[in-house]
C-alpha cells in the first residue's frame, strides 16, 4: 500500500513542478536565441571594422612588427631613390622606344624541312 502512495506522490509532485520546469526550459531557449543574435551582430560589426574577434596572438603581434619594419624600409628607399620623370636607357616593351644601348637581334627562321610524301603501297594489309 505504501508503494502506491510513493508512485502517486511522485506523479502529483511532477504534475505541480512540470509548469516550472517547462518555464525554465523556455526561458533558457529565449535567452540562448537572444545571446546568439547579439553575438552575431557584434561579430558583424567587429568584422567590418577590421578588428579581430579573439584578439591578436603573440605570433600575430610579431608578424605585424616585422611587416611594419619592412614598410618603413621600403618608404626610406623610396625617399632615397625617387622615380625619374625622364626615360631611362632600359627598353620598355610595347612603347615603341628602343635604347641605342640595347638592340634587338633579328633571328632568321630556319627553313622547315620538307618531308617526302610516302608512296602508297598496294600491299597495305591492316
Amino acid at each position: 500500500m505504501t508503494g502506491i502512495f510513493k508512485v502517486f506522490g511522485k506523479g502529483i509532485l511532477y504534475f505541480f513542478l512540470f509548469p516550472f520546469i517547462l518555464a525554465g526550459i523556455a526561458i533558457a531557449g529565449v535567452a540562448g536565441i537572444g545571446i546568439f543574435l547579439f553575438m552575431f551582430f557584434k561579430m558583424v560589426v567587429i568584422f567590418f571594422s577590421g578588428r579581430t574577434i579573439g584578439g591578436d596572438l603573440e605570433e600575430d603581434i610579431e608578424a605585424k612588427a616585422i611587416l611594419g619594419e619592412i614598410k618603413l624600409e621600403e618608404e626610406e628607399q623610396k625617399d632615397e631613390n625617387p622615380l625619374s620623370l625622364y626615360p631611362s636607357d632600359s627598353p620598355v616593351y610595347g612603347s615603341g622606344y628602343s635604347s641605342p644601348l640595347f638592340e634587338e637581334k633579328k633571328v632568321e627562321k630556319e627553313p622547315e624541312p620538307e618531308f617526302e610524301e610516302e608512296k602508297e603501297d598496294d600491299n597495305n594489309d591492316y
